[in-house]
């Protein structure tokens, strides 16, 4: 039997305030079966407890087969402790307009469970996060800058932002912990400037930055990639997708949890104190207008950041 970490419980309580009847569904594949199993171990004193393991999945947002997205639809709660992540999936909206809670655990690692984001302060950031989401609100112009030569401007005027707790207590909600973020979203064409990636870009291909990419923005598009083998890579990897939305940046996003640390995983590097990521391609989640099957996040640390003129990140600290 697999060790069983505090981590779990806090998924199965703190961050989705499961009920000792309610149906509780965990969807994995087999790159992520020990993190499930771990996860089912955990819940012996859940009596409607159900593990499905299904095919590996090829793309973030892809759905699983129909047998699976039947089972979601029917949860009260399910954990997508996938290798792609089921958030942007038909099967994962549809479970959640009938009130399921979803918690996205995709690529998750054993040694996430035993330390790391997931044994943050939830409630804690939470507030926090709440008083970034309020500094963000109604701002019209967003400036970022970093030591290492950043320098980015945008407008954000009419962007909504975007508060992110990783926590689902109520019926339909979703997250991702132990990503606690804020973000906000550029506004189509106004983006300009250089921005330099030294932290993370979440990809099989890429992960964890050891060679800074410079990427040139011009009207809310990037136009040049450049660096080392690192950059060749990211140039590469975006021309595969053979889609011109995917140069969009769109999402802002403000890394708030400080008990994260980049390791090239997804849901720990977006949510890394100290940290900002641009999501570059679809960014209709959010308030933006651009559609792609592609989005791709990008993590530079120690940022800058003041809206119309207000700083809300000093060298990544929380003003």
């Amino acid at each position: 039997m697999n060790e069983k970490y505090e981590a779990c419980n806090a998924l199965l309580t703190t961050c989705s305030n499961c009920k000792r009847d309610e149906n509780i569904l965990i969807v994995t594949d087999p790159s992520s079966f020990e993190v499930a199993d771990n996860m089912w171990n955990s819940m012996g004193e859940y009596t409607n407890k159900s593990l499905i393991l299904m095919d590996e999945r090829t793309m973030h947002g892809q759905d699983p087969n129909k047998v699976v997205a039947a089972a979601m639809a029917e949860a009260d709660v399910i954990f997508g402790c996938t290798k792609f992540s089921l958030f942007h999936s038909k099967a994962r909206r549809d479970a959640a307009a009938a009130g399921a809670r979803f918690v996205n655990m995709a690529d998750y690692s054993v040694s996430m469970l035993k330390k790391g984001g997931l044994y943050c302060d939830f409630e804690s950031i939470g507030k926090i996060c709440t008083q970034v989401a309020e500094k963000l609100e109604g701002g019209k112009v967003c400036h970022i800058s970093t030591a290492s030569g950043s320098d980015f401007t945008c407008s954000i005027a009419g962007r909504a932002p975007t508060p992110q707790y990783a926590r689902s207590l109520m019926p339909g909600e979703s997250s991702s912990p132990p990503d606690i973020e804020c973000a906000t979203c550029a506004v189509e064409g106004t983006g300009e400037g250089v921005v330099y990636i030294d932290g993370s870009i979440p990809h099989p291909e890429l992960g964890l930055i050891t060679d800074k990419i410079k990427l040139t923005i011009k009207k809310g598009l990037i136009v040049d990639i450049s660096g080392g083998n690192q950059a060749k890579k990211l140039e590469k990897i975006m021309k595969k997708f053979n889609d011109p939305n995917v140069y969009n940046i769109g999402e802002i996003g403000i890394g708030l949890n400080s008990m994260c640390e980049l390791n090239g995983r997804m849901l720990e590097d977006e949510g890394c104190g100290g940290t900002v990521h641009f999501g570059c391609g679809d960014n209709r989640g959010f308030g933006g207008v651009v559609p792609s099957a592609y989005h791709l996040d990008m993590v530079f640390k120690n940022p800058t950041l003041t809206v119309d003129g207000k700083t809300i990140l000093q060298e990544g600290k929380v003003v």
